[in-house]
């Protein structure tokens, strides 16, 4: 029998015409198999599996597409500052989390004792909503739906059963997700600031839970969150002087910008930093002549804003006397340093416009969203996340939990409408391992939260979003070295639910 369940399985990898007739059972016979005809179906299955090799390694420092590239067509090459070109080490988050908590004491009257809260960078992921009404941490897949245990009110986890109550459906509505800014009930979390800031709120709830003080959700999200940010002044200032403790140095930084300009492509710098943080970093990690290598830099830019067209003019910066010039910006040249503009302008001044143009950034919508669905410019997501989940997924647990998990959930599929009480029980005992292996397939990303990327089955909000608006996306910038200029980059052909099952696809 297991013979005949293994070929419906796995039928495509089989030529054509090589499934034998009498391995072909209708339905109907299905639904009398016993209990123990279910468990030798499973040994046998589980059998197979260790006899295949496990999956090959992902590449660490890939990079990989969501639609067909071709580089030779990219002409001009844009980059962000901040988590792009710029990789900051852990204590950055640290940093903020630890100015961020100060502030909540010493300007918004916070108690004592928050000062005292120690930042967890293990307790949340990028891209989680937060419920700004119900203050509840939550992770939401690209089809809405909530999934169920990873609600978190501080770092106590919600019961099923309680969520369910608390927001009557699973799927959420899309209101809910991309809210109107006058009634927003929830918020993304997406910056690489969010994981600072969801760890002092979550400290701070629980702090006011295990002393029974009565608080707003919406006050608290909005007190930290501007704590967070007042903090960024203070990062800037330290950054600056000592880009040594926060900054890692990308040997390949120099070679990658290097081998662009060697291949006469335009080069831009648009961030929303100040110039000298900017020339700190850049200083320290590529050398003080680093402006060489940029055709146009333009610094505070006020993106998103800068890509919606309501920022204020370019204005020229004198970078030794530290101020913005009067005078207007009739053309953007190299070597020289400017502030604030438009998409429309830079475009119209500079002539770099659609599929020429590649524009790295790691915010998938404040740096991507409106460059690649208004103006047709090239997208790249630099999601440092990447590497530390490749890792995990390149282990022998996690390849040899998910290819069981999906012969299980064959099994299951095959099966579950047997007839008899002790087959269903069978049934019933496979769908609680499954939900015991997709738990402990979570968990190696992250106990509360899971892989930022994705569900059990399906990808993240955050994932949706990242899909969406970058053609490309990888760890760091300088994975690009692994490529020519001219390579094409194809994507993953994808098997519709309603197309054949494959092994190849």
């Amino acid at each position: 029998m297991m013979k005949r369940h293994l070929t419906k399985l796995y039928r495509p990898l089989l030529p054509h015409g090589h499934v034998p007739v009498h391995l072909s059972l209708p339905p109907s016979r299905l639904a009398h198999f016993s209990g123990n005809d279910l468990w030798t179906n499973y040994e046998q299955a589980k059998g197979w599996l260790r006899c295949k090799k496990l999956p090959p390694d992902i590449e660490t420092f890939g990079v990989f597409c969501n639609d067909k590239i071709d580089m030779e067509e990219v002409e001009i090459y844009g980059f962000d500052y901040d988590y792009t070109l710029a990789s900051y080490k852990k204590g950055v988050e640290y940093l903020i989390h630890d100015i961020a908590k100060e502030h909540l004491v010493k300007k918004y009257g916070y108690p004592e004792e928050v000062g005292s809260v120690v930042y967890d960078p293990n307790f949340a992921v990028r891209g989680l909503h937060y419920d700004v009404e119900k203050g509840l941490f939550l992770k939401v897949d690209s089809s809405h739906q909530i999934q169920l245990g990873t609600v978190y009110r501080g770092r106590e986890r919600l019961e099923d059963q309680e969520v369910l109550a608390l927001y009557k459906r699973k799927q959420l509505p899309v209101t809910f997700l991309e809210p109107i800014p006058k009634n927003m009930k929830m918020v993304q979390l997406v910056d690489i600031f969010s994981k600072p800031e969801m760890s002092l709120m979550a400290a701070v709830m629980d702090y006011f839970m295990r002393h029974n003080l009565e608080y707003q959700p919406e006050s608290l999200y909005y007190d930290v969150s501007t704590c967070i940010g007042a903090a960024h002044a203070t990062f800037h200032s330290e950054k600056r002087s000592n880009p040594n403790l926060y900054l890692h140095r990308d040997p390949e930084l120099i070679p990658c910008l290097e081998r662009l300009v060697q291949a006469s492509k335009k080069v831009f710098l648009i961030t929303n930093s100040p110039f000298e943080t900017v020339d700190a970093g850049m200083s320290y990690m590529v050398g003080k002549e680093w402006r060489e290598y940029f055709d146009v830099i333009i610094v505070q830019a006020g993106k998103p804003h800068f890509f919606t067209n309501n920022a204020k003019p370019f204005r020229e910066v004198d970078i030794e006397r530290k101020i913005f010039l009067w005078d207007k910006v009739a053309k953007l040249e190299k070597g020289k340093i400017y502030a604030g503009g438009t998409i429309d302008h830079f475009q119209d001044l500079t002539g770099w416009r659609g599929g020429k143009v590649m524009y790295f950034g790691d915010h998938p919508y404040a740096d991507l969203a409106d460059v690649t669905l208004l103006h047709g410019w090239h997208t790249a997501a630099v999601i440092r996340e990447l590497e530390m989940e490749i890792n995990k997924m390149n282990t022998d647990e996690f390849k040899w939990g998910v290819n069981w998990q999906q012969v299980l959930m064959a099994l299951i599929d095959d099966h579950q409408n047997v007839e008899g009480e002790e087959a269903k029980a069978v049934i019933k005992e496979w769908k609680k391992e499954v939900v015991t292996i997709q738990s402990s397939l979570k968990s190696m990303f992250n106990p509360q939260f899971g892989s930022t990327f994705r569900t059990h089955n399906n990808p993240t909000y955050f994932s949706r979003k990242l899909f969406r608006f970058s053609d490309l996306y990888t760890s760091r910038v300088t994975n690009l070295l692994r490529y020519s200029l001219t390579h094409s980059f194809y994507p993953r052909r994808g098997a519709l639910p309603h197309e054949f099952k494959s092994w190849f696809v």
